[in-house]
């Protein structure tokens, strides 16, 4: 993904407020599956072992189901004190996309961002030729 924006620094500061609220999804499918399964496709049974196996789950966002990472107590499943467990390159597109900005130490209230590409909306629309699938795991 060519639109990571991660500020470690900003991020480790402010402990990852986006993290613990929830956690971000994969809004490209193609990414997802590249990812995850670089072969094809995978069948509902597959990918509902892969999710198990890789702490994921399918959540729904606006009556749409995505890929995302399970959600604890403290936020996103990978969220650490030391930050995000998950290497960058298999980070949900949100988390890679999310602009950091520096008010968010400053008044403690989050201001970082998504582009539009990345937001919710575009995610469902991504996602909704995949239902038929998602809705069987």
């Amino acid at each position: 993904m060519t639109h990571a924006r991660i500020d470690k620094k900003l991020c480790a500061q402010c402990r990852g407020r986006c993290c613990q609220g929830h956690p971000g999804v994969w809004s490209d499918p193609q990414r997802f599956f590249a990812l995850f399964s670089p072969t094809k496709i995978p069948a509902a049974d597959a990918l509902r072992k892969f999710l198990e196996q890789q702490r994921l789950t399918l959540r729904e966002v606006g009556g749409i189901l995505i890929p995302a990472p399970q959600e604890t107590v403290r936020g996103c499943g990978f969220l650490q004190d030391a930050g995000c467990a998950l290497p960058a390159t298999e980070r949900p597109c949100q988390c890679l996309a999310l602009i950091p900005d520096i008010e968010t130490l400053l008044d403690d209230e989050i201001h970082c961002r998504l582009p539009a590409d990345f937001g919710s909306g575009q995610a469902r629309e991504n996602w909704r030729p995949f239902q038929g699938l998602l809705k069987q795991v």
